[in-house]
Formats: structure tokens, C-alpha cells, sequence
């Protein structure tokens, strides 16, 4: 078996729908310093692995038809042609970006936590310059053998306004969670916990605060444990105050975990139940927040 019969073969074997440039020269170096592939020691090996010759064998399996340009992209994503998984818009973008999640009103809805069909797919992405340091500790641990003067390898994707023919609204943050996986995919999404969180932080993407309200009053208490771990993470501190007000004065419910989180009221401030609407007199003594929700 040569090189280019073992990168097609590893290709079918990882059985994902698109593979970016940089999961190919993974996938291609450990290859190349294994030397084989399975039981069988691999012939015709190039002389080294770097960004050109991984380049040309990308030509190479372009022009056996094993990967093609995927449309969705601007550059560097290729389809695996021969894949028995066509994979969601979901998972699609997760692949492409690796630090990437679903989030917000369509984590809600693969959660069931609303019957609202998110009109565009939500993704959350790290603003560029976590993005780029992200990228760089990646880089190092996959591979840390590689000579500092090769070529940009990872490259923060460029999808269009639609995949796979699903719109798709990404929305970036310099806090980002850290999402899991959904079961049999390579799909990230926030956890339970975080999408109770992010309704808080962000609930414009959510559907709006009353809505985030309904859905707090008849699934909170199911997930107290859950969302005050994710909240407890998050350096946020009005998302504290606004999750403290439902659990004590809308859910009625008691927990010294919660209690704690008085600490982050501000006397004096203009700190709002929902951020998109008008300050209030409405005003909640205990969390020092306007309650401006009908």
C-alpha cells in the first residue's frame, strides 16, 4: 500500500462528512511517522510531511474524486465523497471550527426546552484573538514536533450565509463555555446548565425575556443543580443577580448556593431583569434589579 491509498483509507475510516485542511495534515503527519497503516507497512512515503506536499496530496485525492471543494465554504473544507454520513448543518460548522457550539435559542430547542423553531441556526464562536490562542495551544498539542516555519495551518472558517441549506446566525464571545457533545456526532453544544445560563445573559437570542421566563417557571427547579454549576462558572455577575431573583422570588426556592450570590447586587445601580427593555420601578430590594417584565 503507497501513502495516497493509506490517506483515502483513513479518510473512509474517520467516516466524517468534511475534513478542514488542518484535520487532513493531522491525519497525513501520523501517517507519514507511522509509516504504515493498519497491519501494512506503507511504500512510496514522501520525504517529509509539511504544508506542500500535504497540498498536493489533497490534488491528489481531488482528482480520484475522494474529496471536492465543499460549496459551503470559501476555502479549505472538502467533502469526503464517499462518507455514509451527509452530517447536519450542526455538526458541518462544528468540524469546521473547532472551538465552535451550538447555543442559545436552537440549544433550547434540541433540549426541548422550547417549541419555537429557531429560524436560523444558532453557533457561538471565541472573538478572534481568543480564537487565534486557541488555536495556537491546538496546534501544540497535536503537533509538536512542527518546524515553526511552516505555513498558517489552521484557518478560522469562512461559511456562507447558508449550510446545507440552514441559515446560520454566529454570534461571537470572549467567554465561552465549554459545550459537550452531543451523543454520536461530532455536534458541541452548551450543556443544559449553560443554555439556563445564556437565556439570562443573552435572552434577545433566546426568544426574549418573557419567554426565557416561562420556560425558567416550568423547567428550572428540574435543573437546579445543573444551572447553578454552569452559572457559578461564568464571571458574570448580573447573570448571578438575574438567576438569584427567579429562584428566590418567582420559584420560591431556598438554597444557600443561590443565597450567595446577593453578594453580586449593586445598591444604586441600574441593573435590569431584561437588558432589551426599559428600567422599571418595579424593583426587587433583595437583588437590587429591576424587575421590568410584564
Amino acid at each position: 500500500m503507497n501513502f495516497t491509498d493509506a490517506l483515502e483509507e483513513a479518510l473512509l475510516a474517520r467516516d466524517l462528512p468534511i475534513i478542514t485542511f488542518y484535520d487532513f495534515f493531522v491525519l497525513g503527519q501520523q501517517i507519514f511517522f507511522a509509516q504504515k497503516w493498519g497491519d501494512s507497512f506503507l511504500k512510496r512515503l514522501p520525504h517529509n510531511w509539511d504544508y506542500t506536499r500535504a497540498r498536493n496530496a489533497i490534488k491528489r485525492m481531488e482528482e480520484r474524486k475522494a474529496l471536492v471543494p465543499d460549496t459551503n465554504f470559501r476555502s479549505f473544507v472538502w467533502r469526503v465523497t464517499q462518507s455514509t454520513r451527509a452530517g447536519s448543518a450542526e455538526e458541518i460548522i462544528c468540524i469546521s471550527d473547532p472551538f465552535s457550539y451550538v447555543s442559545h435559542l436552537s440549544a433550547m430547542h434540541i433540549y426541548g426546552l422550547t417549541n419555537r423553531n429557531p429560524e436560523a441556526l444558532q453557533i457561538t464562536t471565541p472573538k478572534r484573538k481568543l480564537w487565534n490562542s486557541l488555536q495556537e495551544e491546538r496546534i501544540k498539542r497535536d503537533l509538536p514536533s512542527l518546524a515553526t516555519s511552516e505555513p498558517k495551518l489552521m484557518f478560522r472558517p469562512h461559511y456562507k450565509q447558508l449550510v446545507r441549506r440552514r441559515k446560520v446566525s454566529t454570534h461571537t464571545t470572549s467567554s465561552p463555555w465549554k459545550p459537550t457533545k452531543l451523543a454520536g456526532e461530532e455536534t458541541r453544544i452548551t450543556t443544559i446548565g449553560q443554555t439556563f445560563a445564556d437565556m439570562l445573559l443573552q435572552p434577545a437570542l433566546c426568544g426574549g425575556m418573557s419567554h426565557v421566563l416561562d420556560i425558567w417557571t416550568k423547567e428550572g427547579v428540574s435543573w437546579v443543580d445543573e444551572i447553578i454549576e454552569a452559572i457559578n462558572t461564568h464571571k458574570s455577575k448580573i447573570i448571578k443577580v438575574r438567576a438569584g431573583y427567579i429562584f428566590t422570588e418567582v420559584l420560591e426556592l431556598n438554597d444557600p448556593r443561590v443565597t450567595l450570590w446577593q453578594t453580586n447586587a449593586q445598591r444604586g445601580g441600574s441593573q435590569k431583569l431584561d437588558p432589551e427593555s426599559e428600567y422599571s420601578a418595579n424593583y426587587s430590594e433583595t437583588w437590587m434589579i429591576s424587575i421590568n417584565v410584564d
